[in-house]
């Protein structure tokens, strides 16, 4: 938009820009905590399809907050714009958290934090929060904004669960 020779940039969610610096800033540098505790776990993780597929779902919640904070990013959309996205990362997240879910329950591991690993994984509610906070800026409730707040939170608490479950509780 230009008005009197002056650009305006128009933010789509305006007063959200620290949000989204802080939670693609946190959800990057657990990404990499995730991948370090797989790796000193690696020779128990790779030949287990649970384990691994229990890492790629908490990598999934790990880079949709990171996305999340991408789509905040974006200048010039409109709110139902960012909604439709939200939307779309929802439906891609809960296809993707479903058939890495089927996988791994496929060959479940014997070890006990097996069972953990799949209880707190919060695939429904961060999948389902987005795609609410999407549904509500799509048809111009403007405070559906606020949605993404708890399912980032579930995203991020249920990925460190996870990535510190990697961590400590797999045995050898």
């Amino acid at each position: 938009m230009r008005t009197a020779g002056r650009l305006i940039v128009r933010i789509a969610v305006p007063g959200w820009d620290t949000f989204a610096v802080i939670i693609g800033g946190v959800a990057a540098a657990l990404v990499g905590a995730l991948f370090v505790s797989v790796s000193i776990r690696i020779d128990v993780i790779s030949s287990s399809p649970d384990f691994r597929n229990r890492g790629a779902e908490t990598l999934c919640l790990f880079m949709t907050v990171v996305l999340v904070a991408v789509l905040f990013g974006i200048p010039g959309q409109w709110r139902w714009e960012f909604g439709a996205e939200l939307l779309v990362l929802a439906v891609a997240l809960a296809a993707a958290l479903f058939w890495l879910d089927r996988r791994a329950s496929a060959s479940p591991s014997s070890q006990p934090i097996s069972r953990v690993l799949e209880l707190v994984s919060p695939r429904t509610i961060t999948s389902g929060l987005l795609a609410l906070a999407g549904l509500l800026l799509v048809v111009g409730v403007d405070d559906g904004v606020y949605v993404v707040v708890p399912a980032v939170i579930a995203a991020m608490i249920g990925g460190v669960a996870s990535a510190w479950l990697f961590l400590i509780r797999i045995t050898a």
